[in-house]
């Protein structure tokens, strides 16, 4: 999952429980690097609200759903909290407590992308995006003017890293079996289908990417709170030991 942050949902219906939130602008660098193209996001797909700070990818019941529209220039979500439900209703009764001081992120799932160099800058273009899922946040800082990248303060950063280490047992699943098949596949003469290499590329290029932010986060100079250094050193061997066994496989 890679998670971006946005602001700025404007609620619709407060008896309803509807909401509508430009969620991502095309063409402009973001702060990961990223350009979203048009076209990238399907219109009229259905996505999901998760509750609170994306718990529901740790199993806490949605809250909403919603339907995302495009314009030549920038995706939007309308969505509609599921007020018939106390998790639903408090949470759209704190979204709109909090106003402005409100801040949302969204899940991408890349299925399309390519690198190339946009205004100067070398950036990563999403071409096509997979249905997603939005969730109201603590913490997010904006770049333009309605795109933002993810940014959080210790806690959450923490708590993401720790989330991010927790998925690392999934990429060594696959890593492991494409090897199995791999020596399977050897054994009779034969290699990996193209599809197969094509899509351990892809995570191949997705580890390299992770572990360049993270080499340039590093190059800041270490962090005092020797906690949050071990943390990210722990991190940092978990992403090498995932692309050593990518390119063994």
């Amino acid at each position: 999952m890679q998670v971006k942050a946005l602001r700025g949902v404007e609620i619709k219906d407060e008896d309803k429980g509807t909401v509508s939130a430009v969620f991502s602008t095309f063409n402009v660098i973001d702060s990961d690097r990223d350009v979203t193209r048009p076209g990238a996001f399907e219109d009229g797909a259905k996505w999901k609200i998760s509750a609170y700070g994306h718990q529901s990818w740790m199993g806490v019941l949605p809250v909403g759903k919603g339907t995302v529209r495009t314009t030549s220039t920038e995706a939007i979500l309308d969505g509609q909290f599921f007020m018939d439900t106390q998790h639903g209703a408090d949470t759209f009764r704190t979204v709109k407590a909090m106003g402005e001081l409100q801040e949302w992120s969204y899940s991408v799932h890349p299925l399309k992308h390519s690198y190339g160099e946009f205004e100067g800058q070398q950036v990563r273009f999403l071409e096509q995006l997979g249905a997603g899922e939005v969730s109201p946040v603590l913490a997010g800082a904006g770049i333009g003017t309605r795109t933002l990248a993810a940014k959080s303060g210790d806690g959450l950063l923490l708590h993401e890293i720790q989330t991010a280490l927790a998925a690392m047992g999934v990429v060594d699943d696959a890593i492991t079996s494409a090897s199995r098949v791999g020596a399977l596949r050897a054994e009779r003469g034969k290699s990996l289908s193209r599809v197969n290499v094509a899509a351990l590329d892809q995570l191949g290029d997705e580890l390299r990417r992770l572990h360049e932010a993270y080499e340039a986060l590093k190059g800041a100079g270490p962090d005092p709170d020797i906690d949050s250094q071990a943390l990210a050193d722990q991190a940092a061997s978990e992403l090498l030991r995932a692309i050593a066994r990518t390119r063994r496989a």
